[in-house]
């Protein structure tokens, strides 16, 4: 066991000497929606986001990890509110001569800041998972992203209670 973790600290290092770092800007649509059930129905919401990155690329595999710092417009009409969102994409790629596609898969935590509905009727905490595809073009990123939320939106709302569903289409340009 101690041999294993010593070899992969020896790995870790040894490929952060070697990560590229690149810092950028982002933004981009999302189409935002709850789950329909028999107890609310809200009307899909496109809304927004916008927000800063850095993307790490590793030496290892085609491997990525790009921190994200975004403020993102979720929810459904009637239901929407503003989150300071948190991703981490793990993005896993290969390169080529012009252009770099990948897969990603993104855990995200984020916090309500506003909201059309009063911010002690809904929990402002969510949380959950993302999958998506993008390329990067040079200093641009082009992406797309499904956004799963496990937290509830609200209690008032009945039971099951909503959770947040997004799409998202982003660009990006890095610095």
């Amino acid at each position: 066991m101690k041999k294993l973790l010593i070899l992969l600290t020896v790995l870790v290092v040894a490929g952060s000497a070697e990560a590229k770092i690149r810092v950028g800007l982002k933004g981009g649509l999302n189409f935002a929606s709850f789950p329909k059930s028999n107890v609310y129905v809200f009307d899909n919401r496109t809304g927004w986001h916008i927000g800063g990155m850095m993307n790490i690329g590793l030496p290892l595999f085609g491997l990525a990890v790009q921190p994200e710092f975004m403020y993102s417009s979720k929810g459904a009409d009637g239901a929407s509110s503003g989150y300071v969102e948190i991703p981490v994409d793990l993005q896993w790629g290969f390169k080529l001569p012009l252009l770099r596609p990948y897969l990603s898969l993104t855990p995200y935590m984020s916090y309500a800041v506003n909201s059309n509905m009063p911010m002690t009727d809904i929990n402002k905490w969510d949380g959950g998972i993302g999958v998506g595809a993008g390329i990067d073009i040079w200093k641009l990123q082009l992406s797309i992203k499904y956004f799963w939320g496990f937290g509830k939106v609200t209690d008032l709302l009945g039971s099951p209670s909503p959770q947040n569903r997004n799409l998202m289409l982003s660009l990006g340009i890095f610095l």
